[in-house]
């Protein structure tokens, strides 16, 4: 790749968490515009590779099993060696991502600088510049595109809701009762990481007070038993008529329901950046995590807190007790007053049929 000449082929490896390579699609859409010629593909975790599905500025998704141990690191090295980058972009600021950019024989390997003991990581890279943990993560994302000459701003993360899911979740959900053009707030309020949940109790009263104005209330949860568990347990709790899809969504169908959604409401989570991805009014609540790096990205949104000097500290749970006590603090009378405007204005508008 010539200095100031455009790649034929871009590589982005994002070795995270659903979330994370959600937020790497604004970067993937700033090279797109910038270099409307030249091939995309992206590497993620096998499992993660849905929340790309149909994105219209990639032409390849590469996947990395690491549950398949060595013979699913060479399958991984075959493909990105068949897609041969010239251009490598390392999102995940991880050893192995560094790794794989360098065996995918591109010439040019940008990453971010890395810390401490880092210094065989470094060699692997071409170009390194340092980490922002000040700014939002879409920002740090795009800070490496910008290190290739790209003047790019931050636009919406891209999810794309395939039209299969669509129909079946339309389907699913007026089976459950929802009526055309019934305000529909998604709640997802529990997490596999204890730490970022909010409590139960809180939970199960905003859903109950929600169901009583009329509004249907869809309660959504991860796969691990653990978290469906905490789920099932709100809707026990609030003995409202809830729309149960606890653990029973794809990520495709999860997009499908959180674009027919009114309001997403819950804690930092892929589901509350898949929601702001879609242009979903989100209220988030935040303890432990930096809203700052993590929160819904875009307008109109709002992110609670609580005052706690300690926070975000990034611990898991307060002395490591998995319960964070900034996040309870949280009430649900706070939680209903950030709500009810939002669910004005979605009514304002005319809400989603």
């Amino acid at each position: 790749m010539a200095r100031g000449s455009s790649p034929e082929r871009v590589l982005c490896i994002k070795l995270k968490h659903i979330g994370d390579v959600l937020l790497m699609t604004p970067t993937i859409r700033a090279i797109r515009l910038a270099w409307p010629a030249c091939g995309i593909a992206a590497l993620v975790p096998r499992g993660i590779e849905g929340v790309l599905q149909g994105n219209p500025d990639l032409e390849a998704i590469l996947t990395l099993d690491r549950r398949a141990g060595l013979a699913g690191a060479r399958r991984t090295i075959r493909a990105v060696r068949g897609y041969g980058p010239d251009l490598v972009l390392e999102m995940g600021g991880g050893d192995r991502e560094a790794l794989l950019g360098w065996l995918s024989g591109a010439r040019m390997r940008v990453g971010y600088t890395p810390s401490g003991s880092g210094g065989w990581r470094r060699a692997l890279l071409s170009r390194t510049i340092p980490w922002n943990g000040n700014q939002h993560m879409v920002e740090t994302n795009l800070d490496l595109v910008r290190a290739c000459g790209i003047a790019a701003a931050g636009c919406r993360p891209v999810l794309a809701v395939q039209p299969e899911a669509r129909a079946r979740m339309a389907g699913r959900l007026a089976a459950a009762g929802l009526a055309p053009g019934q305000p529909l707030v998604v709640l997802h309020a529990v997490s596999r990481w204890l730490f970022k949940a909010w409590p139960e109790a809180g939970c199960a009263t905003v859903l109950a007070h929600l169901t009583r104005r009329g509004i249907a209330v869809a309660v959504t949860s991860g796969p691990e038993a653990r978290e469906a568990e905490a789920a099932k347990r709100v809707l026990s709790r609030a003995a409202a008529p809830a729309i149960d899809l606890v653990g029973q969504t794809s990520l495709a169908e999860l997009a499908a329901v959180l674009e027919r959604a009114t309001l997403f409401l819950g804690v930092d989570s892929a589901p509350m950046h898949m929601a702001a991805a879609l242009g979903v009014p989100v209220v988030a609540l935040f303890g432990p995590s930096g809203e700052k790096s993590w929160g819904p990205w875009g307008e109109g949104h709002v992110v609670l807190t609580s005052p706690y000097l300690c926070r975000p500290c990034g611990k898991d749970g307060c002395l490591s007790s998995k319960k964070s006590d900034c996040l309870e603090a949280i009430s649900p009378q706070a939680v209903l007053a950030a709500v009810e405007p939002l669910l004005l204005r979605g009514a304002a508008a005319g809400g989603k049929g």
